[in-house]
């Protein structure tokens, strides 16, 4: 038995490695740009995701916030490398944030989310108000819930408004964390949200200890199998 759990495990491993080595293409046709106005723009290029010459790369942004917090901050807003609004701009220069350090978070918000997220070299969209967003502060983060936002067939985020804000039956927020469907994420809230409703074990995946996910999906696909119902790209961010 030993041997065929070892088996299995290898095989698990090797898919895992195929999936994120398999080439996602840039996350907007427009952030296909020449290199050297990628970097003069704050952002940076990757080689063998945009159709064209050699120059022309796909620019990603880690430091995409509202232009005019970034011009407060000393840093100067870059428009066109961004995800979402017209005010949200990847911002060269300026301040920036201390480090999140390593120790495990207790009975405090979550303000580190946006830093972990580009450190990973992510897209990222900073919420107005997230840092102070949350019913309350989280008691411990020892896990992630992941959910499907089941909203709108169009549109990079469209259920922002309802994960930040909540419903009539349930107030946000609803989660820390939003996936929109270019792979860019939004920060929404950094202290507890209603996400989890009841779980096997709520002090690891209740709402007081897990970090809860909105994926922007439509609903469960027909045939619930692999991640062919969802774009490639954003995929590949969510294995990141």
């Amino acid at each position: 038995m030993s041997n065929i759990a070892l088996l299995t495990s290898i095989v698990c491993l090797t898919i895992i490695q195929l999936q994120i080595g398999h080439a996602a293409g840039c996350w907007s046709a427009n952030a296909c740009i020449d290199r050297n106005v990628c970097i003069s723009k704050g952002g940076t290029p990757q080689a063998g995701l945009c159709p064209g010459a050699a120059n022309i790369q796909c620019c990603t942004c880690t430091t995409c916030k509202d232009a005019a917090a970034c011009s407060a901050n000393s840093g100067t807003p870059h428009a066109g490398i961004c995800a979402g609004a017209a005010n949200i701009q990847c911002c060269k220069g300026g301040s920036t944030s201390p480090g999140t350090g390593t120790s495990r978070p207790t009975n405090t918000m979550l303000t580190g989310l946006a830093d972990i997220l580009r450190g990973a070299g992510l897209n990222v969209v900073e919420v107005a108000g997230w840092k102070t967003r949350g019913h309350g502060v989280m008691a411990s983060v020892k896990g992630i819930v992941v959910h499907h936002t089941a909203g709108p067939k169009t549109g990079d985020y469209p259920s922002l408004g309802v994960v930040r804000d909540g419903t009539s039956s349930l107030a946000g927020p609803l989660a820390q964390l939003g996936l929109g469907r270019t792979g860019t994420w939004f920060v929404i809230a950094a202290g507890r949200c209603y996400h989890a409703g009841s779980t096997i074990d709520d002090s690891i995946y209740g709402n007081s200890n897990a970090i809860g996910i909105e994926a922007e999906g439509v609903g469960l696909p027909a045939t619930d199998s692999g991640h062919t119902n969802w774009p490639e790209v954003q995929y590949q961010s969510y294995v990141r």
